[in-house]
């Protein structure tokens, strides 16, 4: 009952506010403040604190994380998928070269010599060609940004070129398939070898085994 007579009181009260427009009491209107409206400021100021937070540490996280994945992914593109296109497009220009090779000749012992004073390296190639895979010459090319030594071997019908180059970061040796070509790379004596050709892969990892 008495419940109910207070209800009632605060009705009547309000409603006379609101009929009379009239101000609430100023003792009133700072105990109600202080009571009710203060302590939800302070309330919702500490959550909004705590959300700002969280939202500065989510992204310190990205901050920290994501470039170094991104680095770690830019590498990996870097070391294997970077070496294939760049060896692709090598193959492409000694495949639609007009021009003959620099040297155009079978014999690896006149080959390898002509690259002597042409490189900062001696190519670790020795295998001379057989029936199977003719040796047809070799020719100077570009790749990674450095003199690359390129040598040309045949199969049938088909035309395999090994670039060897200096190898900044070696990667360890690695199979990939791209645009139709099959490329092999692996290292030796510091530098990097590069074979590509549209040879099936029994056929390339023969050439391969025969070049090692």
């Amino acid at each position: 009952m008495t419940e109910r007579r207070t209800n009632e009181a605060d009705r009547l009260i309000a409603t006379a506010l609101v009929e009379n427009l009239a101000p609430a009491p100023r003792k009133l209107r700072e105990r109600l403040e202080r009571e009710h409206v203060r302590p939800r400021a302070q309330r919702w100021s500490w959550v909004y604190a705590f959300a700002a937070g969280l939202a500065v540490s989510a992204a310190i996280v990205l901050v920290v994380v994501l470039p170094r994945s991104h680095g770690d992914a830019a590498d990996v593109l870097a070391s294997s998928g970077g070496v294939a296109r760049e060896a692709v497009d090598d193959h492409l220009r000694i495949l639609v070269s007009t021009r003959p090779l620099d040297v155009e000749v079978s014999d690896m012992h006149q080959v390898k010599p002509w690259f002597a004073g042409k490189l900062e390296f001696v190519p670790p190639v020795s295998f001379l060609g057989d029936d199977e895979f003719p040796l047809k010459g070799g020719q100077l090319a570009v790749f990674d940004g450095h003199k690359a030594a390129a040598f040309v071997y045949g199969h049938r019908l088909h035309v395999i070129s090994l670039i060897v180059y200096p190898d900044a970061a070696p990667t360890g040796r690695s199979e990939t398939t791209l645009r139709g070509f099959h490329v092999i790379s692996w290292q030796s004596g510091g530098l990097g070898l590069v074979l590509t050709s549209d040879l099936n892969w029994d056929d390339l990892r023969a050439l391969e085994h025969r070049l090692q």
